[in-house]
């Protein structure tokens, strides 16, 4: 009977460290476009941007369409923004000049639209529907 107990805790062991060993997936597929910080500076309201690139493949084209909303929900503004290159599942750090008045003026920043968006190879890449989209501020970050 002791024999059957040890080989049944050497299959669960070595299943243990089957599972820790296997490959696991990427954390996160596709995209993911995070407002991590604004900030007032001379020039106006800077914001710092994290774009998690796991699509598998570097993009040479990324560009944003932004709008931007006052605290009465009104349009205020809107750019268009290049963000590239983004190399292949990589996180890349970007700032950006939001607006010429203080940050404490904007109230939301929409994601129209990525009417950009190219990988190497040339073709283009949907890259709006498969997006993440987030925010660490008190302003509002959605598509």
């Amino acid at each position: 009977m002791r024999p059957v107990i040890h080989s049944v805790a050497l299959l669960a062991a070595l299943f243990a460290a089957v599972l820790c060993l296997a490959p696991r997936p990427a954390a996160a597929d596709g995209l993911t476009l995070e407002l991590n910080k604004v900030e007032d500076t001379p020039q106006g309201c800077l914001a710092t941007v994290l774009i998690a690139n796991g699509l598998g493949q570097a993009l040479d084209r990324f560009r944003l369409d932004l709008v931007l909303f006052d605290g009465k929900g009104v349009v205020s503004d809107r750019l268009l923004i290049d963000l590239a290159p983004l190399p292949a599942e990589r996180t890349t750090i970007a700032n950006l000049p939001l607006h010429a008045g203080g940050c404490a003026g904007i109230s939301r920043v929409l994601l129209r639209d990525i009417p950009a968006c190219r990988g190497r190879q040339g073709r283009p890449q949907d890259c709006l529907t498969g997006l993440t989209v987030t925010t660490r501020t008190a302003i509002d970050f959605g598509k």
